[in-house]
């Protein structure tokens, strides 16, 4: 991928260094990685220095995106939770019991509070 970087900022950016840059003698080569996969992963990347530089191994990226991950998870366990209060409600309102003899009512409580353990401790 070709770039080319402004005020310490990317100003534009090709696969191809015959593409029209309004700056051709500001174009520098970031080699291994092609316009897609920069734009499909920006947040890997900074200018640093007038460069652009591969910042997915850093402490702080990979922080950043164990929050992502935990973030990402506790919007799934909010999701289980909603669509387990509505199976809560349903077997309130006609009981039963599932195939091991425990009750619906009994089996959807103890799933929730798996679920919030697991929610509180992200």
């Amino acid at each position: 991928m070709y770039y080319v970087i402004k005020d310490n900022s990317m100003y534009e950016f090709a696969d191809r260094l015959d593409a029209i840059f309004d700056y051709p003698e500001l174009v520098q080569e970031f080699e291994g990685i092609t316009m897609y996969e920069y734009q499909m992963n920006i947040d890997k990347y900074r200018v640093e220095d007038g460069k652009l530089v591969d910042i997915s191994q850093s402490k702080e990226y990979l922080a950043k995106t164990v929050e992502m991950d935990k973030l990402a998870r506790k919007q799934e366990i909010q999701s289980e939770l909603d669509a387990l209060d509505l199976k809560c409600i349903r077997a309130m309102r006609e009981g039963g019991v599932d195939e091991n003899g425990v009750a619906f009512l009994d089996k959807y409580q103890s799933q929730i509070i798996e679920l919030r353990n697991e929610y509180n401790s992200l």
